[in-house]
């Protein structure tokens, strides 16, 4: 027998459902980005295109809580991202490829969750670093070191600590899920964060393989121009080891932010070329800023060198500007510049080239030393 509801009737339903559940809540969130872009080259072209995001991430998502008593919550978080300019899936066209999550959190214990996540340095380290404070123009050639959190860990089990007496950490475990072998496609990764007044400094250290059938593992390979080996469609088969440490101060109006990286790629399967671990050693420095409560601008310098089978020198300098209409919306304004010195791989890893420059990860390696990239764009949240 079926039971139609009025629509007057189906709304107080709803509405005594809400109040008996007052303590659990879904939230819908968000982020719109998008700017009017120019490179210099591209691939070997100039370009002047939309392209978003260039200042904060194009994501919706649904994240929950459910209070279970004695202090202990059921909590979610399902996370899409997307193309503003085409309607396209983001993350290779995974449906939340941001983050897909569920766990548990406790005020004494801390909280604990199940899922593709972002690994703790991520967590713990990016977020004081220019690329954090100012957009991904800021980050590494390459993403070489997940500055600029290029990937996700799948299958990863995460541990997230309360904060005591300023210092908080995290612990991540990813199952390879390959049968008969436990240690093929894992990672792990460690980090901490000590924050006490205007000071914040943070270390961290992730470790992760690619070697299950065709470079398949728990994370995605960073492949966003040819900085890193094996850019295209060639996978990487072996292993990815990053250290970062990043510190902060903020003063007054003023934020200053440092910090280290070393990236090891490891091949176990010899390329012509890429036939050796290749390492990238990162240093950078940025200096923001805040002029009034509305208007920011911040300056950065990047440097990273290669080494191993091939060697190549990237020097980055990138300065931006922000005025916040509300603390949901804000125009920007950046202009960023790389040189590169030096060799590195070609797209299937089988020769070595001449270094192109690279800003970040924002789009194809110039086809000359330099490369210049200059935006201006809105971002939303919701």
């Amino acid at each position: 027998m079926k039971i139609k509801l009025s629509p007057v009737f189906a709304v107080a339903l709803l509405g005594a459902a809400s109040c008996a559940h007052a303590q659990s809540s879904i939230t819908l969130y968000g982020v719109i980005d998008d700017s009017l872009t120019y490179f210099n080259n591209s691939g070997g072209s100039s370009i002047l295109q939309l392209q978003g995001p260039n200042f904060t991430a194009n994501k919706w998502g649904m994240k929950g809580t459910e209070d279970l008593g004695g202090g202990l919550k059921a909590i979610f978080d399902l996370e899409n991202g997307f193309n503003l300019n085409n309607g396209q899936l983001g993350q290779g066209g995974l449906e939340f490829g941001r983050q897909a999550f569920v766990g548990l959190t406790g005020d004494s214990w801390g909280t604990v969750t199940i899922g593709r996540q972002y690994d703790p340095t991520v967590d713990l380290i990016q977020g004081i670093t220019a690329d954090g404070e100012y957009g991904p123009a800021f980050a590494t050639p390459g993403d070489a070191d997940n500055n600029d959190f290029t990937f996700r860990v799948n299958n990863a089990i995460k541990y997230l600590s309360p904060v005591y007496a300023g210092l908080q950490y995290e612990i991540l475990y990813a199952l390879g899920g390959v049968a008969g072998n436990l240690s093929s496609g894992q990672t792990y990764s460690a980090a901490a964060l000590y924050t006490h007044g205007g000071l914040s400094l943070a270390a961290g250290y992730l470790f992760t393989k690619n070697d299950g059938v065709g470079g398949a593992g728990t994370t995605e390979l960073t492949q966003n121009n040819s900085v890193t080996p094996l850019y295209g469609a060639i996978p990487m088969v072996g292993s990815r080891q990053i250290v970062q440490l990043a510190g902060q101060y903020v003063v007054g109006p003023f934020t200053a932010n440092v910090r280290y990286s070393n990236a090891q790629y490891k091949p176990y399967q010899v390329f012509a070329a890429f036939n050796r671990t290749e390492t990238f050693n990162t240093g950078a420095a940025s200096l923001g800023y805040q002029v009034t409560p509305a208007e920011l601008v911040a300056i950065g310098y990047t440097f990273t060198k290669s080494s191993g089978a091939s060697s190549a020198t990237y020097n980055s300098i990138a300065a931006t500007s922000e005025y916040s209409f509300s603390q949901r919306t804000a125009l920007y304004a950046t202009a960023a510049f790389t040189h590169a010195s030096g060799n590195t791989f070609s797209e299937d890893g089988s020769t070595i080239v001449p270094a192109g420059g690279a800003v970040a990860d924002m789009t194809a390696t110039s086809s000359t030393p330099n490369q210049i990239a200059i935006m201006a764009g809105i971002s939303h949240r919701f």
